[in-house]
């Protein structure tokens, strides 16, 4: 299964920021969309940075509150880790243990075109799971009735 099929990459970004742009701007996008992570992109569109719940609490502790108006920039993750549409799920979730993320932006090329969460891997992998159980619980029965 392919991150595609889990995420609807033609649905697009639910907001993007500016690295110049204030914390604030962040935070709020976050609320208003209920997401934990925003790509911050230039201003062709390409991806330059990501800003997650996570870099925020640490920016809040370092700064001991002092942070939503620094722009973005001081805040985001520069060195991106992401994935393209066509990589495997089992594949994007090692990627996140790996690096330590909850939080994997979908590109082509240089541009987001959305970001997967550990919700939406662990969510799929859960339901494949579940249908493997399933099938295997049917076979069994029929084990258990003589094969018929």
């Amino acid at each position: 299964m392919k991150v595609s099929d889990i995420v609807d990459v033609n649905r697009g970004l639910v907001g993007t920021v500016a690295s110049g742009d204030p914390v604030s701007a962040v935070t709020a996008l976050m609320a208003e969309k209920h997401v934990g992570a925003v790509a911050v992109v230039d201003a062709e569109g390409a991806m330059v940075g990501i800003v997650s719940e996570r870099d925020i609490a640490r920016g809040l502790h370092e700064s001991r509150g002092a942070v939503l108006d620094r722009p973005v920039s001081e805040l985001m993750t520069a060195n991106v880790v992401g994935c393209m549409p066509e990589t495997d799920v089992r594949d994007a979730a090692a990627m996140m243990i790996q690096h330590r993320i909850r939080h994997l932006p979908v590109l082509d090329g240089f541009r987001p075109l959305t970001i997967v969460s550990i919700r939406d891997i662990v969510a799929i992998r859960l339901a494949a799971l579940e249908a493997d159980n399933e099938i295997l619980r049917a076979q069994l029965q029929e084990l258990a009735n003589g094969g018929e």
